[in-house]
């Protein structure tokens, strides 16, 4: 296995930084990672060597006010860490993710194009099959969330205040507070404000140890996201995913996120609905959030693996 790192621009002129584990030999096909908020890329060097280790190319970028690409932000003047865009900011996220796969393409004609997207990745990843389904082969969207439309309403009324009272660019705890302050809530004595993440208590260290982990993010991040969450469960939007794209849904059990799993199973049934043909759920007894962090990562890698075994 070899590894590559470097930046990307887009065409917006933004410098995304792109990492990449490419196997010894020729790939079976290309897993392209987009990962959650307030975290970065290189969090998932486990998770990519042992899709390397199963034949897979992997590719995982720092999305906007995430990681290399936000300090490479901060390099050139711009806002940082926790803040995605002067304007449309989920929406450049989203197409970043696009130009990085038809980058993939490029180098790699041919090879099947598999989505693995987590947390706010994987919103990110539902607005994706939604406009670009047609531009991957395959679809895995862990520690999702599905519709909660009234929730994603009210924050949008609340951050459109802070709007008008010049808190855009500002980091907000108040919010921060609003949205993961009760994750925790059904942990017996949490150890930590994060224990939510995963029960592996080294995972959660390094997590608050890590300065590109954990960090506040803006009122504009929180903005953008509640917008994307009214985008995507949009009845209309939801309707645009081509039938015959293959759709992992995975989850724990105990992630908060997409309420235990009960938001999860609305998301699947609303496929189903749809006429996605090929659509599944799969709910992990006793897991949190970051299944890919999990005590049971193994089972999941190998479950993640065999399911796209039988796809490509």
């Amino acid at each position: 296995m070899t590894t590559k790192s470097f930046f990307q621009t887009m065409s917006d002129g933004t410098e995304i930084a792109v990492n990449r584990w490419i196997p010894d030999n020729e790939p079976k096909a290309v897993i392209v990672i987009s990962h959650g908020m307030s975290e970065h890329s290189l969090r998932y060097d486990r998770t990519a060597s042992c899709f390397v280790e199963a034949g897979f190319l992997v590719s995982a970028h720092d999305h906007r006010g995430h990681g290399r690409t936000a300090q490479k932000q901060l390099e050139k003047g711009q806002p940082g860490f926790g803040y995605l865009a002067d304007k449309d900011g989920y929406k450049k996220v989203r197409e970043d993710l696009l130009e990085v796969i038809n980058q993939l393409k490029k180098e790699f004609p041919g090879k099947k194009i598999i989505l693995l997207a987590h947390s706010f990745g994987s919103l990110i990843g539902q607005s994706f099959i939604e406009n670009h389904s047609s531009e991957i082969d395959l679809c895995i969207l862990c520690g999702s969330r599905g519709p909660q439309q009234g929730i994603a309403r009210l924050g949008l009324f609340v951050t459109n205040i802070m709007y008008i009272f010049g808190r855009k660019k500002k980091l907000s705890k108040f919010l921060d507070k609003m949205i993961f302050g009760s994750y925790s809530e059904r942990i017996k004595d949490p150890r930590t404000a994060n224990d939510w993440l995963t029960k592996d208590e080294n995972i959660v260290d390094m997590y608050m140890s890590d300065s590109w982990c954990g960090f506040i993010m803006t009122t504009e991040f929180y903005h953008e996201m509640v917008k994307l969450c009214l985008d995507i469960h949009n009845p209309k939007n939801m309707k645009k995913i081509r039938e015959d794209l293959p759709v992992y849904i995975i989850a724990g059990k105990e992630d908060p996120v997409g309420l235990y799993g009960k938001t999860l199973e609305n998301l699947f049934s609303i496929y189903k609905k749809n006429g996605i043909k090929d659509v599944e759920l799969k709910l992990y007894e006793n897991d949190r959030h970051e299944l890919l962090n999990e005590t049971d990562y193994e089972t999941v890698l190998k479950d993640l693996c065999n399911w796209i075994n039988k796809r490509v």
